[in-house]
């Protein structure tokens, strides 16, 4: 439970300031209020009993100008009433952005322009959500939009958010699509290949971005831009987030639209906080939570699901669009409650959440190209075939369930990592890491390439899965020699299927570091492998044993190398040739998750550890702050958020720990380590420090727990 209580600046919570107020609006903590409906409220009644009453900081407008669900800013229809509600929004200190629909239209408006929707390839118009219709960006709407844009811009507003843009999956055959396609590649539109169509789609979305941000800011230069970007997702719709990165002034992301039922990650809404700030460049982010459970729009999710939505988000550094689909009476259940809860505890404590880094040694690769071009459950197409090769057809991993199966095996063992893309590997930034995890990053272009190999050879270290880079960036198979001299193979030829459940064993060596803590030597091993011949320098310290029969027979007395470590350069190389990251996915044996901590943390500098349960996750972050005598310092944020509930998604109640220890390894002499987030019960936290090495001690942990140490 989160008391909101007044701090104690006696403690001296106030020897330490933020230069807070002199930052840009959007650049300080924002709790975004967005109602997205309104059928029949009243808005002004919906700002002060629910932005105001809710501790909203900031509101995404939608409902002044809904039909139903849907919204569409027309100065004639509008202009005149959005100048009374922005003149009594400001005066309770609230920012509005304003939203605008830019993806689909409503029936009226396809009857009076047919030629403004997308059409498919047979010339059939997209549906949006089955009822509405999707416009598209390159037709005559785009000067619609740009018309009320302008009008839009001469008035009181502080932002606008673009609702899409989105160009639908297989892509748009429209008139005007056909028309820029073959002035662009000299070629009809119904000869473009997929990745043809991909980049089209993504140059076009760019192009809308980039032209709205400019017209925008030329009507209101301080005008916030921002849109929902892709994130951990493939670049199906066009929106490519490093490509409008330029042209927004906040990135967010999706995190929080939640189909909660026994599939989804404990870790969706802080996976794509953590992505979403490695692709801002230093620019605020936000997560996009909708308070009810998808696809249920009116209805809520559960208290516990709610806390821990947002704690995740705004633990990694991001702040929080909370939206609810319905009616605002939907404010006034459990989930409703939980979030203004929040939002008051966040209010009340926005200095710790200003301008915060994260705290890493260990980097998880997500890459773009693998989702586009390889094999990802984010995206189903062409590209995710199999493949065949000469005599050879070659199974492919799933880049995406590889990726989330380390992000669960990171986060349960309490390593502290960022999320990364190509982008660090090609400008040299992952040089900070001790450690880059690539999780069946099946495509990279040659760049990519040797910038991993920079990495390694001048001290770096990595772990690679499966097929890692034994594809160029758009899919075509090219062998495992690229990366061969780092992961110490000299060949990979079969593909090794265990079509068989529970057919699939392996053997790690005894007495080696890498067999600490497991159960037994003889472990599960991944259902895909590749069978690879090491180079004679390097270590097979795990093997797999060839498929059984059946379940119920004697093991295998033949093997294939497993896992191998490398040397190269000054760097190490720690290759699988199984899909380690699916297979924990889908199956979380602890021993798999015990192999990787040990591999993690011998081959990465120690942040953080601790002896309780892999459901609590723990985020630590810092601030350059100054003291009373201006002397710039750091401070340290532990977010601790208990996911510890009932055995099941969704969560609804959250079982309180008691007597969590941590140690953290600091570069400060720690003079006082407290929480701010229930002060009723204690304040003031023992600690010991012996040399870097700090010991923790906090006595109970509820939903989210929050400890300043400085």
């Amino acid at each position: 439970m989160i008391a909101l209580k007044a701090r104690d600046e006696s403690k001296g919570m106030n020897t330490m300031k933020m230069n807070i107020n002199t930052a840009k609006w959007w650049e300080r903590p924002l709790r975004i209020s967005a109602v997205q409906c309104n059928y029949g409220e009243d808005s002004f009644e919906i700002l002060k009993n629910t932005v105001v009453k809710g501790a909203f900081n900031t509101e995404q407008l939608l409902h002044l100008t809904a039909e139903g669900h849907m919204s569409f800013y027309e100065e004639e229809l509008h202009g005149e009433k959005l100048d009374r509600y922005l003149a009594e929004a400001h005066k309770y200190n609230i920012k509005e952005i304003i939203y605008i629909n830019v993806h689909c239209l409503l029936k009226k408006y396809r009857d009076e322009h047919p030629d403004w929707i997308q059409l498919d390839r047979e010339g059939n118009e997209i549906k949006a959500y089955d009822v509405h219709y999707f416009n598209c960006i390159n037709s005559n709407w785009f000067d619609y939009f740009l018309n009320n844009l302008k009008k839009l811009c001469t008035h009181d507003i502080d932002g606008i958010f673009l609702d899409g843009p989105v160009i639908a999956s297989n892509g748009c055959y429209c008139k005007a699509c056909q028309d820029k396609f073959f002035k662009l590649c000299g070629k009809s539109i119904f000869e473009a290949s997929q990745d043809e169509m991909m980049l089209f789609k993504i140059d076009s979305v760019t192009e809308y971005v980039k032209k709205t941000s400019q017209t925008a800011k030329s009507v209101k230069p301080g005008v916030l831009i921002y849109l929902n970007n892709s994130a951990l997702r493939a670049d199906v719709t066009g929106n490519n987030t490093r490509k409008v990165e330029p042209y927004v002034d906040l990135l967010g992301a999706e995190g929080g639209f939640i189909w909660v039922d026994r599939n989804i990650s404990l870790w969706h809404a802080g996976s794509m906080a953590k992505f979403i700030e490695n692709q801002a460049k230093g620019k605020p982010t936000v997560i996009f939570f909708a308070g009810d459970h998808k696809p249920h729009s009116y209805f809520m999710h559960t208290a516990a699901e709610t806390k821990i939505i947002y704690a995740q988000s705004i633990a990694n550094g991001a702040s929080v669009w909370y939206g609810i689909h319905g009616p605002t009476w939907m404010m006034n259940s459990p989930g409703g409650k939980a979030a203004i809860d929040m939002n008051k505890f966040h209010a009340a404590n926005e200095e710790y959440y200003f301008k915060t880094k994260p705290l890493s040694k260990v980097a998880l690769m997500w890459s773009m190209d693998s989702a586009n071009y390889y094999a990802s459950s984010v995206a189903t197409s062409d590209f995710t075939q199999a493949q065949q090769v000469g005599t050879i057809t070659r199974k492919k991993g799933n880049h995406y369930k590889a990726f989330m199966g380390f992000y669960e095996m990171l986060s349960r063992s309490h390593i502290q990592f960022d999320v990364i893309d190509e982008f660090n590997v090609k400008e040299g930034s992952i040089n900070k890491y001790d450690l880059v995890i690539l999780p069946t990053c099946g495509c990279m272009c040659d760049q990519t390439i040797k910038g991993i190999k920079d990495y390694v050879k001048n001290g770096g270290n990595i772990i690679s899965t499966y097929d890692t880079g034994f594809y160029d960036q758009k899919g075509k198979f090219v062998g495992p020699e690229r990366l061969g001299d780092v992961f110490g193979i000299e060949s990979a030829d079969e593909i090794v299927e265990y079509k068989i459940a529970g057919t699939a064993y392996q053997r790690v060596k005894e007495d080696h570091w890498c067999s600490k803590g497991l159960d037994s030597t003889l472990i599960p091993s991944p259902t895909l492998a590749i069978k690879t011949i090491p180079s004679s320098k390097a270590e097979i310290v795990s093997t797999y044993l060839e498929p059984m029969e059946g379940r119920y027979v004697a093991l295998p007395d033949k093997s294939y190398a497993g896992m191998i470590i490398n040397s190269y350069g000054k760097g190490t190389s720690i290759y699988i040739a199984g899909t380690i990251g699916e297979y924990y996915n889908e199956k979380t044996h602890p021993v798999l998750r015990q192999l990787v901590n040990n591999i993690v943390r011998r081959l990465s500098s120690p942040v953080l550890d601790s002896d309780t349960l892999g459901s609590v996750e723990f985020v630590l972050r810092y601030q350059n702050i100054e003291d009373v005598n201006c002397t710039s310092k750091k401070r340290y944020i532990l977010h601790v958020i208990n996911m510890t509930g009932d055995m099941g998604r969704p969560i609804e109640k959250i079982a309180p720990l008691y007597d969590v220890n941590v140690i953290l390894h600091l570069d400060i002499n720690v003079a006082q380590v407290r929480s701010i987030t229930d002060t009723a019960r204690y304040s003031e936290l023992k600690f010991s420090q012996v040399g870097n090495e700090v010991k923790i001690t906090i006595p109970k942990v509820d939903v989210y727990e929050v400890i300043v140490i400085e």
